[in-house]
């Protein structure tokens, strides 16, 4: 578009208007094509400009002829765009040295190579490597000071080029066009079984009256390379590669014979000219050739097995077999091998047999290609299943149909399921046998574990050497005993290599003894402890385990493994943490991460002073869970603590040490958990105290009447102030209840100062405490009177 464009004043803005070229002149040097969609050229007289702008336009120049370096060219040609139109134009085109052609691939005006003959020399003249038209590319008044320079940048890898009487080389690699002009240069191979050559070179114009020198301006630098094509002369013969010419093929299936069976170089010859004669035949089948399969051959070539179109079609036999061949280039004498074909037997292997894991408290499980999967080599690779011994405690089902029949089908798409009848038993299986039509795999065993509902810690760390509680956070069957509605029950087949197992007894001040069973309500309760005694004075640790089966009602029994570490218990320290991962800082972290801390039911014991009181560490409370556990905060601490006699001071007990070990994360506790108690103790805290107040203000008012009426008699004249009347500050304000009448100095009187009810009454007090006028004789009614006129029957004051 750029070099031609043609433009109407009546064209709309959609472009309907087309502007039509028609060639009236056509060029001298090349010829107008077009561009077809694919890729092909097609000369055209006319063309529009919607071609023109789409690039499909081209001027293709003819060649191969020299036109120097530089040439023109040109065509002439008129528009019409009805009803207008323009009168013959001229379209010049310029021709360099630079453009080429893909027929003509040098920018020199000849660089044809050469050919040679194995170990022979060619001679390379200016037919065969010319560039004297680079000097067309200066004005014609310097053309004859200036001459065409070469210089060799990689010499040939097969030969050498000699100029003259000397070899070039790296170090001299320059020649000149005048001496290829008058003398040519030699290239000489060096009999090498090779097939081509080549050595590259520039090509540049250097002043006559200057030493050659490649100018430091690529641009001014043709850069090119010289290709030598080789004639292998066949003096080599053929040589087989293949130590022992042999195939392996199934019984009654056919096998491509490749060149990893057979193979026969020869350096002087292609493989299509290496050829096989077979001698003897195949006493156990024949050979064919791609396309016909049905075709025995007796000759093939090297060609034809580096493709892979030589077969061997076995007869069924079930013995092994041999051919006899011989090998030859047409030049040489030929070789004579023979070739064995060693017969498999049709087998079936699986690739696939493990273990079906049934979930306890599940009864079905499907069973797929990733528990049981076999394959064949023979020709059917349809592989069916016979149940020779069904399932002592379930059934194979289809479609919930017991079947004793499937194939591999059946497992690749999940149809097949095992269901568990009988939950009595923690493991089942069922025998097969896998067939085909032309083999069979017998007596093959599928078996079927129940896996324990429990969450067992990992990485758990026991200390050696004390007695440690085995908390809910590693042995959690809480999700079982949901499930089952009851208590599961652990029995235990293997106990620990280098401990046991304990059942603490609080109600013996935490006394334990050994067990092969216990329930998970006694682990939530934390009577189940681990005591180990290993030997660990060469190693760091030892890694233990007890083996258990774990029941519970309505599901079946399961086998489990709880494996932990035994580590050293170190008594110096006050805490000892093991964990296998570093203890997070922040909160989130806290909050996806659960620690489980194993506390040492004993600790070793010294004697204590009877001034200090034994150190207490209290293990932290958890939620009650659903079995009511009131006994798991209690700990067992020494009873005393011995003085130090050498040093002055005593002896700490050795402390309870707590190990944290990983568990799996939970969430983090919701904050209303916490924020809610406290809400609901506050709350009753005020209600107790509103309930306080009123029983009180209650009591008050039901003790004034009383309290007034007593204070009548002993009333002082009312205070003008207050309106009311003020009691005498002389008179006691206690009223007590009647006892029985007595004198002063009497037993009753005695027994009260006994059990001190009245200790801060005087004795002349206590006197008008037990008189009263209506029960004393008149003696002792008389000195009542006289001691305290005041009273009235039936009144005490204190």
């Amino acid at each position: 578009m750029e070099d031609l464009r043609a433009v109407s004043n009546d064209n709309d803005d959609m472009g309907n208007r087309s502007i039509v070229f028609t060639v009236v002149g056509s060029p001298k040097l090349g010829k107008l094509v077009k561009k077809q969609e694919d890729n092909s050229t097609a000369s055209v007289t006319s063309f529009t400009q919607s071609m023109v702008d789409e690039s499909v336009i081209i001027y293709e120049q003819n060649g191969p002829e020299f036109l120097g370096w530089r040439a023109t060219d040109s065509f002439s040609f008129t528009l019409s765009s009805p009803p207008a139109s323009l009168e013959a134009q001229i379209f010049k085109i310029d021709i360099s040295y630079e453009n080429t052609s893909p027929e003509h691939r040098t920018l020199l005006l000849a660089n044809t190579g050469a050919i040679v003959t194995e170990g022979d020399r060619i001679l390379i003249d200016k037919s065969k490597l010319d560039a004297s038209n680079l000097i067309a590319k200066l004005p014609e008044s310097q053309r004859q000071s200036y001459e065409v320079w070469y210089q060799v940048k990689s010499l040939p890898q097969h030969g050498v080029i000699i100029v003259g009487e000397r070899n070039l080389t790296k170090e001299k690699p320059n020649f000149s066009q005048f001496i290829l002009n008058k003398f040519g240069i030699t290239y000489v191979h060096d009999n090498s079984e090779t097939t081509n050559d080549s050595f590259i070179f520039d090509a540049w114009l250097n002043l006559k009256s200057k030493p050659a020198q490649r100018p430091a301006d690529d641009s001014e630098v043709v850069e090119e390379s010289f290709n030598i094509t080789v004639k292998p002369v066949n003096d080599q013969p053929p040589v087989l590669k293949t130590k022992a010419p042999s195939l392996m093929v199934v019984q009654g299936d056919m096998a491509v014979l490749g060149p990893d069976n057979l193979n026969v170089v020869d350096l002087d010859n292609p493989p299509e000219d290496i050829k096989y004669t077979v001698i003897s035949k195949p006493n156990n089948g024949f050979l064919a050739m791609e396309g016909s399969l049905n075709e025995s051959i007796l000759a093939f070539t090297q060609a034809d097995i580096n493709s892979e179109k030589l077969y061997f079609v076995q007869d069924g036999s079930p013995f092994s077999g041999v051919f006899y061949f011989s090998v030859t280039d047409g030049e040489h004498r030929p070789v004579y091998k023979l070739f064995n074909l060693e017969v498999t037997e049709i087998t079936i292997s699986l690739i696939n047999n493990t273990d079906l894991v049934l979930k306890q408290g599940q009864t079905s499980v499907v069973i797929t290609d990733q528990h049981l999967a076999a394959q064949t080599n023979g020709k059917n690779t349809t592989i069916h299943y016979r149940v020779t011994g069904p399932p002592s405690h379930g059934k194979l089902l289809i479609n919930n149909e017991e079947v004793t029949l499937f194939d591999q089908s059946d497992l690749q798409s999940g149809r097949l399921f095992y269901h568990m009848i009988n939950l009595t038993s923690s493991h089942d299986r069922f025998e097969f046998t896998a067939f085909t039509s032309e083999s069979n795999l017998t007596e093959q065993v599928v078996s079927i574990t129940v896996a324990a509902l429990i969450h067992l810690g990992e990485g758990v760390r026991i200390p050696n050497g004390i007695t440690v509680k085995l908390r809910k956070d590693v042995l959690n069957a809480t999700e079982l005993a949901v499930l089952s509605g009851s208590d599961p029950h652990f029995e235990i087949l293997s106990p620990p290599k280098h401990g046991k197992l304990v059942k603490v007894m609080f109600d013996m001040d935490g006394m334990s003894q050994p067990v092969t069973s216990f329930s998970f309500q006694d682990v939530e309760q934390g009577r189940v402890a681990i005591e180990e005694n290993a030997n660990l004075t060469e190693v760091q640790q030892l890694n233990d385990s007890f083996v258990f089966v774990l029941k519970a009602d309505n599901v079946q029994p399961a086998r489990g493994e709880f494996l932990f570490t035994i580590v050293p218990y170190d008594t110096t320290l006050g805490q000892v943490v093991l964990t296998q991962s570093p203890v997070p800082t922040n909160r989130s972290a806290l909050s996806n991460q659960t620690t489980v801390t194993v506390v040492p039911l004993h600790t070793l014991s010294n004697s204590v002073t009877p001034t200090h009181r034994p150190h207490k560490t209290m293990p932290k409370v958890k939620g009650r869970h659903r079995w009511a556990d009131h006994n798991r905060n209690r700990t067992h601490t020494p009873n005393t603590i011995g003085p130090n006699t050498t040093s002055g001071k005593r002896d700490l007990p050795h402390r309870i040490t707590p190990v944290r070990v990983e568990s799996l994360p939970r969430p983090a506790s919701d904050p209303l958990l916490i924020i809610l108690p406290l809400l609901a103790c506050l709350l009753l805290i005020i209600i107790l105290v509103v309930l306080i107040l009123v029983f009180r203000h209650r009591r008050e008012k039901r003790a004034q009447p009383a309290l007034i009426q007593n204070r009548s008699s002993n009333m002082v004249p009312a205070s003008p102030y207050l309106g009311q009347p003020e009691r005498s500050l002389t008179v006691p304000s206690v009223i007590v209840t009647p006892l029985t009448p007595s004198c002063p100095g009497s037993p009753v009187l005695d027994r009260l100062h006994e059990r001190a009810l009245v200790p801060m009454i005087s004795p002349h007090e206590s006197s008008l405490l037990l008189c009263s006028w209506n029960n004393l004789d008149p003696e002792t009614a008389q000195h009542c009177r006289a001691t305290n006129p005041t009273l009235r029957d039936n009144q005490y004051w204190v």
